[in-house]
């Protein structure tokens, strides 16, 4: 029986499979283009964007993650543009179904590394993810991608904790130290303890 964590895993990349034999090579190939020049040039120049952020943003990882993001979304949006014409072009020319197999097979590799990439993002927390990886048929046959995918990432996003044990225990005890001074504590641990 499939654990859901390889459920999961099938339908992303099938999911992707779909996406790109109904959108076909062409538009699948200049879409992958596009995210490669959005991450390239977001790599590049977040730096440069640094002057004008700084006013909004005082902390200086925070600001290149932002500057990563915003020119990140507003190439995607270029982009987007840009394939939207490409899409009445070939529309036009009438392509063969050629073009749908090879987008089916683009599909499945684009798939297998969203399923990659999102296991850097949960590589980059601190869910348990040791049971799952264990029970898992799939998940283990992704090591080798994650771990290339992890080791060319940006030292400035491997510093930032997605999801961090500390960063949701601290708020709650701050929370808790709020809402009951701490002479109340130790008094009633007093209490507790003489009776």
């Amino acid at each position: 029986m499939l654990h859901w964590v390889d459920i999961a895993i099938i339908a992303i990349v099938g999911l992707s499979m779909l996406t790109g034999m109904i959108r076909g090579f062409v538009k699948e190939l200049v879409a992958l283009c596009i995210w490669v020049l959005a991450f390239w040039l977001a790599y590049n120049y977040s730096q440069s964007l640094d002057p004008w952020l700084q006013k909004y943003i005082q902390d200086k990882t925070a600001r290149t993650v932002a500057a990563f993001v915003l020119i990140l979304i507003a190439t995607l949006i270029a982009g987007a543009i840009v394939n939207g014409i490409l899409s009445i072009i070939l529309r036009r020319s009438g392509l063969s179904s050629t073009d749908r197999i090879l987008g089916l097979a683009f599909g499945f590799v684009r798939g297998v590394f969203i399923v990659a990439l999102i296991m850097v993002v949960i590589k980059m927390t601190s869910l348990p993810v040791d049971q799952y990886s264990r029970d898992s048929q799939l998940y283990a046959k992704f090591d080798p991608l994650v771990n290339w995918l992890y080791s060319v990432m940006p030292d400035f996003i491997k510093k930032v904790k997605i999801f961090d044990e500390q960063n949701i225990r601290q708020p709650i005890q701050d929370l808790q130290n709020k809402m009951m001074p701490t002479s109340l504590i130790d008094n009633n641990d007093y209490e507790l303890s003489d009776g």
